[in-house]
């Protein structure tokens, strides 16, 4: 039985029940708490307690099945928080019909379709061996998280479009999937359904199935956020072009137009002149769903632009930049003003005008080609050629570590530390460090992480009493020494002349980092916080779960045991610690 020392955990839960799927049963069910020993081969999911959490534990007796969910969906956000059991296998279908791979990937540095988060292959049983299987879609990289740990999917799709007598004019397509906080896919085109899916072929709206006949899998919570929002469509578009260069909205009847007309999209729009001018547009905007809607606008180049949607209640003038409009639109007509002005000759002509809103697709309605933006290509680190850099460290609340440094290894494991308080700051696998920031133009001297990223220390000390407050002896950093991959040593001394050596290095497995602290001249208990969370759930003598940071500590000794603290989880030193993360 799992040992809880918290019982509440900090992140909420969405319930669901499993009413919401057809004839579930068999290997699934609903139960309290759900947990798995990372380090064992076998694929299971323990379980204790009857609540919210859906499992499915397939056994001899009670082999496992799919489960299906009544309702069916089109465009939507799906987001599935999921636990895997070791060397497990699932996926999730969305309408029935595209799989999504859910997998224990757990440490892969080589992910293919089939592994976690990938878009699985489809199938054509008459190709010859080995081309069966096409148009599968793996990873941009491994962000999966170890068995037994919380991981979370977010898939925006777009359901395939059919015409009225049935037939597909419209592939369907992933939008983005992002799991545990990293963007794996964007705009993948769906050219038809992939291994494995239901009868019927594809569909406007469609279930989503969870597969269970492949092995234990958890179930946290499931949202499906419905993309049924139409976007408002801009009509009955009249224009007015007027010769001079303004940059404050002059009287109107003053103004003398040279050109009138009407188009039915901005696209279509002619000024007639290429020195500077001033346009108005003036129409309807056809609302079908009412809701808050946000639109944007800008001017090319030095130009000056004007948004009125709906009646005007505030002082009208020209801007420049991105000028926003938030509005609460009823269903129906809506009357709006454009202004666009080309204040000189080398003025862009045209405008940006786009919209969003909740469960709608953004759209653009205009783009000139004078206001595309170059995105500055990203500066990614090559770990065989700097597999240790030094840089500023961001921190989740913005500040920064200016003595920062990250390490890298082959296995796609990697750390950052701080120099100054000798803290571990953060663990990932992945990609190693987007330095675009840093060596960008005049640069900020910050590089990001690029994989899931798990965050330990704000930047705190790393010695504290006994009683877990902060102590008042210095330390300063005596430098590093770099082992071999992925393996560091850092120096430090206080200024009453204790020292501290704090190696740490990735496991050969790249299933997490091993970390050895020593003190010497020292005789005092003290602690240290090794990681957030407040909820810890014993796997095995030596091995915990730290639930709310998807982490696993393992202690080298009995008698260093963890304790749950008010700011996270933290282990007692003396004169040595010895401690592994597993993520």
């Amino acid at each position: 039985m799992a040992l809880i020392f918290s019982a509440v955990s900090v992140q909420a839960q969405t319930k669901l029940q499993l009413s919401a799927f057809e004839n579930p049963g068999g290997s699934w069910s609903e139960v309290a708490k759900v947990w798995a020993d990372p380090m064992q081969s076998d694929p299971v999911l323990f379980s204790e307690g009857k609540g919210t959490l859906i499992l499915n534990a397939p056994t001899k007796k009670k082999p496992g099945t799919d489960i299906i969910t009544t309702e069916k969906f089109g465009d939507a956000e799906i987001t599935l928080v999921y636990m895997m059991a070791p060397g497990s296998n699932s996926g999730l279908y969305l309408q029935g019909q595209y799989e999504i791979q859910l997998l224990d990937s757990w440490a892969k540095t080589e992910v293919k379709a089939g592994d976690n988060g990938g878009i699985y292959e489809r199938w054509d049983e008459s190709k010859p061996d080995g081309q069966k299987g096409y148009q599968g879609y793996a990873p941009r990289q491994n962000a999966s998280k170890a068995p037994g740990v919380w991981q979370t999917l977010k898939i925006q799709f777009k359901a395939p479009r059919f015409n009225a007598t049935g037939e597909k004019i419209e592939n369907a397509r992933i939008v983005s999937v992002i799991l545990n906080g990293v963007t794996i896919h964007e705009d993948v085109e769906l050219f038809g359904p992939t291994r494995g899916a239901l009868a019927g072929g594809e569909v406007a709206e469609g279930p989503i199935r969870i597969q269970g006949d492949h092995g234990p899998i958890a179930i946290r919570s499931l949202e499906v956020k419905p993309f049924d929002t139409p976007a408002p469509e801009f009509n009955n578009i009249s224009y007015q072009v007027f010769p001079g260069s303004f940059t404050e909205l002059p009287a109107e009847n003053n103004l003398k137009a040279s050109s009138v007309g009407k188009i039915t999209s901005f696209d279509e729009f002619v000024a007639g002149l290429t020195s500077s001018s001033l346009s108005k547009f003036e129409g309807t905007i056809a609302v079908k769903k009412a809701g808050n809607y946000t639109f944007r606008m800008s001017v090319p180049s030095n130009g000056l632009g004007l948004l009125q949607i709906g009646n005007a209640t505030e002082a009208l003038q020209l801007r420049q930049g991105m000028i926003v409009a938030e509005k609460s639109l009823p269903a129906g007509e809506v009357p709006f003003v454009i202004w666009v002005s080309k204040p000189t000759d080398w003025t862009a002509q045209g405008f940006y005008l786009a919209a969003e809103s909740e469960a709608m697709w953004p759209k653009t309605y205009t783009s000139p080609a004078g206001m595309e933006v170059w995105a500055t290509d990203p500066i990614l680190v090559d770990t065989r050629e700097t597999p240790v850099l030094r840089s500023f460290i961001e921190l989740p609340d913005r500040s920064k570590i200016s003595h920062g440094i990250s390490v890298s290894s082959q296995s796609g494991t990697h750390f950052s530390y701080d120099l100054n308080s000798n803290q571990l700051l953060r663990v990932w696998r992945g990609g190693f460090l987007d330095a675009t920031p840093m060596w960008n133009n005049r640069g900020n001297g910050v590089s990001r992480p690029l994989g899931a990223v798990t965050e330990l220390s704000l930047g705190t000390a790393l010695l504290l009493n006994a009683d877990r407050s902060a102590m008042s002896a210095e330390w300063q950093a005596k430098g590093y020494q770099i082992l071999g991959d992925g393996a560091v040593k850092f120096s430090s001394q206080s200024v009453d002349g204790q020292s501290l050596t704090d190696q740490i290095q990735v496991l050969a497995d790249g299933k997490g980092i091993a970390r050895k602290i020593e003190l010497s001249g020292n005789s005092t208990p003290m602690k240290i916080r090794v990681a957030p969370g407040k909820v810890l759930t014993a796997i095995a003598d030596d091995l915990y779960w730290i639930e709310d940071s998807g982490l696993y500590l393992k202690v080298e000794r009995a008698d260093q045991k963890p304790e749950v603290g008010k700011d996270g989880i933290f282990l007692p030193v003396t004169t040595s610690l010895s401690y592994n993360l597993l993520f």
